[in-house]
């Protein structure tokens, strides 16, 4: 395998110079364990045939190669860890994206297909995906590990431009180029502290002021994972937030009886606590609504089926993977905006997923956009 490996500052400048317009062909190899920012260990590019490894261990400073992505079309293949690590360093996603997994999903090959198949299926090449477990930020790096991560930003092109002419042909191609736009906008809007809550589970056994508190914890321990570089569960784990806001404890023995973590006491019990007291003291009217869940509603299975049905139709209609259309998640951001806006709180509201673009003109037109509360 022929490729040209960066490890140092002046190699890489040299490099940015050779950058033209061309596609660039996009891959990232990472490590993310505790961190809650992953820890690059691998940049690949391909470019007019030619591949670039750049060591970003021995490379501290990247933003040249960063910002030298300015409106570059970017092919990558299940792109939404690789966007996500690119916005994180690079400050934006100031790129057009073409992400071969989708393109995959629009020719129905597969709703999540892997690159090794997508390779396999178009190039007829067998691709060994034996060090996709290994640790990219230990080194050195094996002649192995450089070659297989070389390999994935071979096939990127010669796959999209077979994939694009086939998009064409089952007049797909603005639609595929319209969800990569909708995946780096969707990327670009980080998880707001304030509504981190509402992601947690159960919250609707909770009453104003268990919501108050839980929202206000999980608030804490998004800014803490962030400032501290860690994981949200190598902060508080998820389940013990909800214990915290039911039983509300007061000291660091009741801390103990909910089987909180050793470290999860030694390093934040004080803090959890204040939160608690503090939110516990506030006037009940600054707490948040109470949580009603779909499921809640007398309508929602038959409603949910129906929906279903009618995205099942379009599917087989227009040969699309269901999952591709709208997951249960997707559809119940739908009912959602329906069911629990009032008129003029859906004049301001995020429209949801499956009334956007391609989707709308598909599917989502189709729909009773004024269900009724039963």
């Amino acid at each position: 395998m022929q490729f040209d490996m960066i490890s140092t500052q002046a190699q890489l400048h040299g490099f940015i110079e050779t950058l033209d317009n061309s596609p660039l062909s996009l891959d990232t190899e990472f490590v993310r364990t505790r961190t809650y920012v992953a820890n690059l260990g691998l940049l690949q590019i391909s470019q007019n045939e030619k591949i670039t490894l750049i060591d970003p261990i021995a490379i501290t400073d990247l933003s040249a190669f960063w910002q030298a992505m300015d409106n570059k079309e970017c092919i990558l293949h299940a792109s939404s860890e690789d966007l996500e690590i690119i916005r994180d360093h690079k400050g934006d996603l100031n790129i057009r994206l073409f992400d071969t997994q989708v393109a995959c999903a629009f020719l129905n090959l597969g709703a999540s297909l892997g690159y090794a198949k997508m390779v396999e299926t178009l190039q007829g090449v067998i691709v060994d995906k034996g060090e996709s477990r290994t640790d990219w930020c230990k080194r050195p790096l094996t002649e192995k590990q450089v070659d297989y991560a070389a390999i994935d930003v071979l096939h990127l092109k010669p796959c999209l431009e077979k994939l694009k002419a086939q998009l064409a042909e089952k007049n797909m191609l603005t639609f595929f180029e319209q969800e990569c736009q909708n995946i780096l906008h969707q990327k670009m809007h980080k998880q707001d502290p304030e509504n981190v809550y509402l992601s947690l589970n159960n919250l609707f056994k909770l009453d104003r002021q268990g919501l108050a508190i839980i929202k206000a914890l999980a608030t804490w321990r998004l800014l803490t994972a962030i400032e501290r570089n860690l994981a949200l569960n190598f902060v508080v784990k998820a389940d013990h937030l909800w214990l915290l806001a039911h039983y509300r404890p007061t000291t660091l023995d009741d801390l103990h009886r909910l089987h909180l973590l050793p470290n999860e006491i030694r390093i934040h019990g004080q803090k959890i606590l204040t939160i608690i007291k503090q939110i516990s003291a506030q006037d009940e009217d600054s707490y948040p609504a109470l949580i009603t869940r779909l499921m809640d509603f007398s309508a929602y299975k038959k409603t949910l089926k129906s929906i279903r049905e009618q995205i099942q139709t379009c599917a087989d209609k227009y040969q699309l993977p269901v999952e591709l259309i709208a997951s249960k998640r997707v559809i119940n951001e739908y009912l959602s905006w329906c069911w629990k806006l009032d008129d003029a709180q859906r004049k301001t509201a995020k429209t949801p997923k499956l009334l956007t673009g391609w989707r709308l003109e598909l599917v989502g037109h189709q729909l009773d956009h004024r269900q009724p509360k039963a």
